[in-house]
């Protein structure tokens, strides 16, 4: 770590992921630390630096704080992997670093304590039952989705619709009553509990006749925002079904709460939307199959002007960061692996952890960035980004119906070349240069490229016309 990064850190106040210390507190404070790091996502402990003011006072000893550090955690923890520590030097002081990962086998005690700690704020705290559950659940080698859901029976699944799926599935061809419990039980679906078939979460998420009413929480809502942030609603949906129904259902809400241009290209007509769908599918699939179920909290879309955010309870499972996801470095890994075989047997994932890639593929064919991934509060975002500008929007009477059209297409197109120009308006060579050329003078748009591959861009003029298609009609004949 260099002094910027550190001093970067030092502008942060105390939170879930950093501690400062001026000095190293007494053993069982930083067993208690450290494991509450280890059961909630990992964090830094900054040593020298005074935790109410964040003054960078300093060590004299920096080794002697490493070694008793390493002593005490040692003693009083019992950690599958150390953590890291690193000696950093800042305006001529000393500082000892420690960063603790999130750990793979949870839950981590303190010796002598039976409830495990986690973090709340900056504060350590005794784990609740429901975190408790978590923890062992999330330090578990067990698919999280294979459990009996309470009071639910089988009664509760659409069993025609497993029958399909095992016949389409190819993983039988007999049926009958004993043959399709043998499978049930084989694949996850139904789990034995006092002698009795009781439907598990998987089988609840994917065939069940209601879901929504076993699982309340499997309801998605998706909004449809006015402008960039959260005052008005332009549609609001709660979204209920089985997960394959819950896929076409926000497949439906993206397509109509999103531009669409539409021009004339030879016979046909060509439509683009504003993102494009297989993107926003995956990343709806994503947080339907990797998603906490036992996080009685709702996955939530939430579409602004200029980006879309697909919320889903549960962070990340460890090992997996972030910065995995955003290097591609990562291993799939998945806390609910049923419903990720059930979905590759109907082709909609791939086992192998391609998602990001296609969204990656599919946002650059659109000429827009590559989602961004965080954790926030307790949810897995994914954040795509649009190609919303915000204009001032006055008359203007200087361009004519094609310029005018062509400034709504380059909002959802991003770029246009004199050749596409052509073929959208029907009109001739000289003609589309013509048009782009006065734009380009009336600083309209940009000009990119060289002269035999180059295209304009929309350059963010101060003034727009005020009167613009939503979409951009058909057109016979434009010429000029």
């Amino acid at each position: 770590m260099n002094e910027k990064e550190f001093e970067k850190l030092l502008k942060e106040k105390e939170n879930k992921d950093i501690e400062f210390k001026l000095k190293l507190p007494d053993s069982r404070k930083v067993a208690r630390l450290v494991s509450a790091l280890y059961n909630t996502r990992g964090g830094k402990i900054i040593i020298g630096v005074e935790d109410k003011t964040g003054n960078p006072v300093g060590l004299k000893e920096p080794q002697e704080t490493e070694h008793k550090f390493t002593q005490i955690i040692r003693h009083w923890c019992k950690l599958d992997e150390e953590p890291e520590i690193e000696f950093v030097k800042y305006a001529g002081k000393d500082f000892v670093v420690v960063h603790c990962p999130k750990g793979k086998d949870t839950p981590y005690f303190v010796r002598g304590e039976y409830t495990p700690r986690v973090r709340i704020g900056s504060s350590n705290m005794p784990a609740n039952k429901e975190e408790i559950a978590r923890l062992y659940r999330e330090g578990s080698s067990k698919s999280q989705d294979i459990y009996p859901v309470e009071n639910a029976d089988l009664d509760d699944l659409d069993l025609d619709k497993i029958k399909k799926y095992f016949k389409e599935s190819e993983l039988t061809e007999q049926l009958d009553e004993k043959h399709l419990y043998n499978l049930l039980i084989k694949e996850n679906f139904v789990a034995r509990e006092n002698k009795k078939l009781i439907p598990t979460l998987a089988s609840i998420v994917l065939f069940g006749k209601h879901s929504w009413v076993n699982l309340p929480h499997t309801t998605i809502l998706a909004d449809r925002y006015q402008g960039t942030d959260m005052i008005k609603w332009i549609d609001k949906r709660e979204l209920n079904g089985t997960i394959f129904e819950l896929i076409d259902k926000t497949e439906k809400f993206f397509l109509e709460n999103m531009k669409t241009a539409a021009w004339s290209k030879g016979f046909r007509t060509v439509h683009k939307t504003e993102y494009p769908i297989k993107a926003l599918k995956e990343a709806v699939i994503n947080a339907l199959v990797h998603r906490d179920y036992y996080e009685r909290e709702y996955i939530m879309i939430r579409m602004f002007d200029d980006r879309v955010e697909i919320l889903s309870p549960g962070g990340l499972l460890r090992p997996l960061t972030v910065e995995q996801l955003d290097d591609l470095s990562y291993v799939p890994k998945s806390r609910n692996k049923t419903l990720v075989d059930a979905l590759m047997r109907r082709k909609l994932m791939d086992k192998r952890g391609t998602g990001i890639l296609r969204m990656n593929s599919s946002m650059e064919k659109w000429g827009l960035p590559h989602p961004t991934f965080r954790e926030d509060s307790g949810y897995f975002v994914i954040n795509f980004s649009g190609p919303y500008q915000e204009t001032t929007i006055e008359i203007v009477d200087e361009l004519n119906e094609r310029q005018k059209e062509v400034i709504e297409y380059l909002k959802t197109n991003i770029r246009i070349s004199p050749k596409e120009y052509k073929e959208l308006f029907n009109v001739s060579d000289r003609t589309a240069r013509y048009d782009l050329k006065d734009m380009e003078k009336k600083e309209y748009v940009i000009f990119i490229g060289s002269k035999k591959t180059g295209y304009y861009q929309l350059k963010l003029p101060n003034k727009l016309p005020n009167k613009l298609p939503n979409k951009l009609p058909n057109k016979k004949n434009n010429g000029a």
